[in-house]
């Protein structure tokens, strides 16, 4: 799941809420591919902090507040549509 809050966690919420009402025997499903999707997420979060990569994979330079802006001004309208879902729900 998305694990920091975006447009994302919002649409597995709903979707999962839906499957579970459409068939109760999804729930099964869903809870073993959950498992198996955060058992991946922390082994790839694990080998790419703490394993051996290739240098050239994860080579930037800090220094580009331009690109750093332009991130924290998409990610911040996110959040507030997770924050206010009701708003961004209206339109469904």
């Amino acid at each position: 799941m998305a694990a920091p809050p975006s447009l994302n966690l919002l649409s597995e919420i709903l979707l999962i809420n839906s499957l579970v009402s459409w068939c109760s025997l999804n729930m099964i499903f869903l809870a073993g591919i959950s498992f198996l999707s955060a058992a991946y997420s922390l082994y790839l979060y694990a080998f790419s902090q703490h394993g051996m990569l290739f240098s050239g994979v994860y080579s930037f330079s800090l220094n580009f507040t331009r690109e750093f802006l332009l991130m924290i001004l998409h990610w911040i309208p996110l959040n507030f549509f997770i924050l206010k879902s009701d708003i961004l729900l209206l339109w469904l």
